[in-house]
């Protein structure tokens, strides 16, 4: 049982509308892996009380809702209504981030007024790209136009890059693609202009960054090499700082030590990333960080204070 109550928001759930959706795209399991997890309402409110948390927000993981044959704006919307059924029924043990049916940008519009003013739901959850468009692309400007106005907090979830699937080595994408395709998309969104224009938008990025901590210095360059494509008005470092990082999946002292290098402790949050961390998983990484000397105090406090400032818990 944890020191003191955790927030995760970091935890994903396959309703049935959902998985049904991916079981008729024919893309179960998505992305490499082995199998979907199960998930059910019971097992999650298990999950919790076994770990310690108080409150876990809610979010669809790849391959997210662009399925073949689905339709799109009306899978999103069976999704955020089961996440706010949840929300409403057990109250302070869930929150959510709401489900997008972008590329389809006026639908989103439509589906952002619907989630956070009618549900009530606590922010947006995206992929690093939807379709072929990574985060930061001008076909999404007026999404995050909107978002900016809003201040909301996004919350951002890797999925197997657009073009790459020999290069995976028919390893599960989730391994490394995942984390490359996040700091792939991270990079869209400085160079993009995107996060100059947009400073009232909260992002966490997840899995600690993935490989932002041992590659900002690289992006810098990316500034000298290409200066026609980068938009950015400030270096990479300062973009960095900005963001709220997850700490789901495993993860060394030495790791860390590197996320530290680019991000505020106070910008640090708990995720599980359960059901697709397996319970045993999620105990063992719970037991490292907590046994981590560097941060000043109590992991949990420190982590639980973050995510309530972000959240207004």
């Amino acid at each position: 049982m944890a020191e003191s109550r955790l927030i995760d928001v970091h935890h994903h759930f396959l309703p049935d509308s959902y998985r049904e959706a991916v079981d008729r795209s024919g893309n179960n399991p998505p992305d490499g892996i082995v199998r979907l997890p199960d998930w059910s309402e019971s097992e999650a409110l298990r999950f919790l009380d076994s770990m310690g948390i108080e409150t876990a927000y809610l979010s669809i993981s790849s391959p997210g809702l662009v399925l073949d044959g689905a339709d799109v704006p009306g899978l999103a919307r069976m999704v955020n209504d089961s996440a706010a059924d949840l929300v409403e029924r057990h109250p302070g043990r869930f929150g959510s981030f709401a489900a997008l049916p972008l590329p389809d940008v006026e639908a989103s519009l439509a589906e952002i007024a619907r989630a956070l003013d009618d549900l009530h739901l606590d922010g947006i959850g995206l992929l690093t790209h939807h379709g072929d468009a990574y985060l930061g692309d001008p076909a999404f400007d007026t999404v995050f136009d909107e978002l900016e106005r809003r201040r909301a907090v996004v919350f951002i979830h890797p999925t197997s890059p657009v073009c790459c699937e020999p290069a995976a080595l028919g390893f599960p994408r989730p391994g490394v693609e995942f984390i490359f395709d996040t700091a792939r998309t991270v990079m869209n969104l400085i160079y993009s202009g995107t996060l100059d224009r947009c400073p009232g938008i909260s992002w966490i990025v997840p899995h600690g960054g993935g490989a932002l901590p041992v590659l900002s210095a690289r992006l810098d360059a990316v500034r000298l090499m290409a200066p026609e494509r980068c938009h950015a008005n400030e270096p990479v470092a300062t973009y960095l700082h900005r963001f709220h990082y997850d700490l789901a999946g495993p993860r060394t002292d030495d790791a860390l030590l590197a996320l530290l290098g680019i991000a505020d402790p106070s910008r640090l949050l708990y995720g599980s990333d359960w059901p697709f961390t397996a319970e045993p998983g999620v105990a063992r990484m719970l037991d490292d960080l907590r046994a981590t000397s560097l941060f000043a105090g109590p992991v949990d406090g420190v982590l639980t204070a973050n995510a309530q400032r972000l959240l207004r818990q």
